[in-house]
């Protein structure tokens, strides 16, 4: 469940905005999707996994997932699983939304700040926008604190920030190398170092796990012809797109599809 969008900071930090927050219970998994706004996920019990960024963060009771503005995510929830969610914008002088996922101590008041924004609009009588927007701002900088303690704050290089929006924009356009380390500003070299060190990967092959990607959140529409799914992902050759395809997924895309198909029949 999902909750309005709404209010921002008229105060010291009038960038930030609270969005949204919401609940997650169950033990399916939630497909590929994005949001305009960063998104802290706290699990309350069991235990996810979610895959974005070129990452696959993993998450039990007590752990948070940071997870990025603009950046497609899937979650595999391993077993039954209660989460807590919240949508935000915020300046990058107050808090960097990099992908990561950090263990928070049972006893934390950053927990309880998270249940009390994410029922924001639940609570009786409902948290007003200041009180919302203060619970955020504590709560961000709370999460600084913890990252500084633990030494895990995690810094992209503006270049590959850059490059991941760029790229971003129209996952199907033809893309080169060349092009996309201009739209960086660096060598070509020089991102494809960045990349290794900060996603695990090339920034080309990066694009092509981003491309598999929309194409499994595409193929859960039964109207589209494979050749038009992988067109949408920018593959004119169908059958190259297969290929790499079930070299990603371990299944052809139409028997991805079928097997998506028939559990959501059953649901």
């Amino acid at each position: 469940m999902k909750l309005p969008r709404g209010v921002s900071w008229s105060g010291t930090h009038r960038e930030l905005r609270y969005g949204w927050g919401g609940r997650f219970e169950g033990a399916h998994d939630v497909n590929w999707h994005e949001h305009v706004e960063s998104e802290l996920v706290m699990v309350q019990s069991g235990r996810c996994r979610i895959e974005v960024a070129g990452q696959n963060l993993v998450g039990e009771e007590g752990s948070l997932f940071v997870l990025p503005a603009g950046l497609a995510q899937f979650q595999t929830t391993l077993e039954n699983t209660r989460t807590i969610f919240v949508g935000f914008q915020a300046p990058a002088k107050l808090f960097n939304d990099s992908a990561r996922v950090l263990p928070l101590s049972l006893t934390d008041p950053a927990l309880r700040w998270m249940e009390q924004l994410g029922d924001a609009q639940l609570s009786q009588p409902p948290l007003s926008e200041e009180t919302s927007l203060r619970l955020l701002e504590l709560l961000l900088r709370r999460i600084g604190e913890i990252e500084v303690m633990l030494g895990t704050q995690a810094q992209q290089h503006r270049a590959v920030t850059v490059a991941i929006k760029h790229l971003e924009q129209d996952l199907a356009q033809p893309l080169q190398l060349g092009e996309l380390a201009s739209q960086a500003g660096v060598s070509s070299s020089h991102l494809g170092a960045l990349f290794a060190a900060q996603c695990g990967c090339s920034p080309m092959l990066y694009l092509q796990r981003r491309r598999l990607e929309r194409a499994c959140w595409l193929l859960d529409n039964p109207y589209l012809r494979i050749h038009e799914v992988a067109a949408a992902c920018g593959y004119e050759d169908v059958n190259y797109f297969v290929r790499l395809f079930r070299q990603r997924h371990g299944q052809s895309p139409g028997r991805w599809r079928k097997a998506r198909l028939g559990r959501a029949q059953e649901t």
